[in-house]
């Protein structure tokens, strides 16, 4: 802590000399010049900011996976895994899971921490359905999904694994089922169970930016935000993967 002196104490203490008179001085006031505490104000409103930022990030995650929640369950073909918001929520997950079971053990707390965990499972429950939907796909169009490069690239590492695994199963229960030799099952008797997606599909859409309807003739004409549309999936697909549409 830094501290100004006034003129009579910056005298040399203890000298032999003697000084002449001076006029007195104004003793000037002690002023508190804790840098310290500059430096905590600071850091705590820097905290503060970042907090922030944390809680609006995790909002827009969740929020995030919500929209492709909804989006995976109406399309047909299986869309692209959200691996970031994933990924964050679990974390964030882990994170208040800790803190939770640290204030349950406090009466005090107890209740902040109940809320906690009904937060967390809030988010528990959406990626559980976001996943075991996607599950469901990819068990149901495996074959068509791992005959697609597309496709494939669209599949997590633990998806991707749990495809090939699959198909595997469907095989060997071929196999069994049929009676044939290891090396008679063809491709052709495997395309007979698998199940492509219908892109024929009519869908429905809340549109979140302007776009120009199929049949147009004028450009100038344009769906807005906000208009609800009908429409086959195959002429939505594209829009649907800039952002431009909503499946509801």
């Amino acid at each position: 802590m830094s501290r100004i002196f006034s003129l009579n104490e910056l005298g040399h203490a203890g000298s032999s000399r003697l000084s002449r008179p001076t006029r007195p001085t104004r003793e000037l006031p002690d002023i508190d010049l804790d840098i310290d505490d500059l430096t905590d104000s600071d850091t705590e409103d820097e905290k503060d900011q970042e907090t922030q930022l944390k809680d609006a990030e995790t909002s827009n995650d969740y929020e995030i996976l919500k929209r492709s929640l909804i989006n995976e369950e109406f399309s047909p073909e299986i869309l692209m895994y959200q691996d970031k918001a994933i990924d964050n929520l679990d974390k964030l997950i882990q994170e208040q899971d800790a803190v939770s079971k640290d204030m349950l053990v406090t009466h005090e707390r107890k209740k902040f921490g109940m809320l906690l965990f009904s937060g967390t499972d809030r988010i528990k429950y959406i990626m559980e359905k976001y996943l075991l939907c996607r599950r469901n796909k990819i068990e149901t169009q495996v074959l068509s999904i791992l005959s697609s490069p597309i496709y494939k690239e669209r599949l997590s590492t633990a998806e991707l694994t749990h495809a090939e695994d699959y198909k595997m199963l469907l095989e060997d229960y071929l196999k069994a089922e049929l009676k044939l030799p290891n090396d008679c099952l063809e491709d052709s008797i495997i395309k007979t169970f698998e199940k492509k997606p219908d892109l024929s599909k009519t869908v429905f859409c809340r549109v979140l930016k302007n776009i120009v309807p199929r049949d147009a003739q004028d450009t100038a004409i344009q769906h807005e935000p906000g208009d609800v549309i009908m429409d086959k999936y195959a002429y939505m697909r594209d829009a649907l993967k800039d952002n431009s549409v909503e499946l509801i």
